[in-house]
């Protein structure tokens, strides 16, 4: 156990939400309240400790110190370890962790935004053309459509997909990528703070990561 500091702090906060629950239950107990209504409170107060931290830090976080951790205790799943691996590892096993995400989640919206974020990966221009009409909304279809012509060199045309998108962070990561290859990098980084200043939780983290990559043209994840 010694050698494993993930198992050792659950271990520690499972006995810390325990004891906590215990004293709870002993005031409410002693303040005369019916025994119901303590099961209740004391259910509401653990159900919003352990599902409302792991809700804040995919939803609403900016930390990624914090969401770096929690991404590398839950890569057993697939959509977590796709963002983990966009910080940590190569290209190849970004195209594997996607490949598994595409075998193993059928919702349609996941086949559709992921396979348009492997054809980004692969930097296969006809694919994300092909993919693109069939993305959920309009942002969606406009961003990734916008990405091909860049991958294309037509930035004019990149440009005016980017003015009808309006998902902010979204809008501003496709600008960055436009200033990039414009060759405006003073632009570039204006936006590369605008679209993560946008952005909450695992998408904070996957922009950041993406932007610290330098090479590569944002995708989106889900």
């Amino acid at each position: 156990m010694k050698d494993n500091p993930f198992l050792i702090r659950g271990v520690a906060r499972w006995l810390l939400l325990f004891g906590g629950g215990v004293i709870l239950t002993v005031i409410l107990l002693f303040a005369n309240i019916p025994f119901w209504a303590v099961f209740v409170i004391v259910m509401v107060v653990y159900l919003s400790i352990t599902l409302g931290w792991p809700i804040y830090i995919i939803y609403g976080s900016k930390d990624m110190d914090k969401i770096d951790k929690f991404l590398t205790k839950n890569r057993s799943n697939t959509l977590f370890a796709y963002a983990y691996a966009i910080a940590h590892e190569t290209d190849d096993t970004i195209i594997e962790t996607i490949e598994t995400i595409l075998q193993t989640h059928k919702q349609s919206k996941i086949q559709a935004v992921y396979a348009a974020n492997l054809a980004v990966w692969q930097q296969d221009v006809e694919a994300l053309h092909r993919l693109s009409i069939h993305l959920p909304t309009a942002d969606y279809v406009n961003y990734y459509t916008a990405n091909a012509l860049l991958m294309e060199g037509n930035i004019e045309s990149a440009q005016a997909l980017q003015t009808a998108i309006k998902k902010q962070w979204m809008k501003h990561a496709l600008q960055a990528s436009i200033s990039k290859q414009s060759g405006d990098q003073t632009a570039y980084q204006r936006e590369v703070e605008l679209s993560t200043s946008h952005a909450r939780g695992v998408q904070h983290y996957v922009l950041v990561s993406l932007f610290q990559r330098q090479d590569q043209v944002p995708p989106i994840i889900q």
